[in-house]
């Protein structure tokens, strides 16, 4: 399995999509961190402030701030990481964990967890499984 095949196709389909894809780079990461950051110091002073604010949530775990999800059930004590620098990972955990199957449910598992793991990333992982490809 190329990594590194993997992680470009990702960053080159990140960069085709629009500015409110799941699929986003790093930086726009940090950026809505950032924003975050300043909605919950200083209040919302734009609609772009407000619809953010209604999305997303830090989650501060040690030093590090992390993207979180705005769970829409608070009594649900399950919250989704956005998916950045652990994509392959993700995805890879997820697929051989099922013996290298496919398919809607095992996406459906991941998207428990993770929010911005869509089917097209799942799917561009299988294109470079060796072991998909051996079958």
């Amino acid at each position: 399995m190329d990594q590194n095949a993997f992680e470009e196709k990702t960053r080159e389909t990140q960069e085709s999509k629009a500015e409110n894809a799941l699929l986003q780079p790093t930086a726009k990461r940090d950026k809505l961190i950032e924003d975050l950051l300043r909605i919950n110091f200083h209040g919302t002073t734009s609609t772009f402030d407000y619809n953010l604010q209604k999305r997303y949530e830090i989650l501060r775990v040690g030093n590090v701030d992390r993207l979180i999800r705005k769970q829409k059930d608070p009594a649900n004590n399950v919250f989704k990481f956005v998916a950045y620098l652990k994509m392959f990972d993700i995805v890879k955990e997820a697929h051989e964990g099922i013996g290298h199957s496919g398919g809607k449910k095992r996406i459906a598992e991941v998207k428990k967890n993770w929010s911005n793991i869509t089917q097209e990333v799942y799917y561009l992982y299988i294109s470079f499984c060796e072991h998909c490809h051996q079958k």
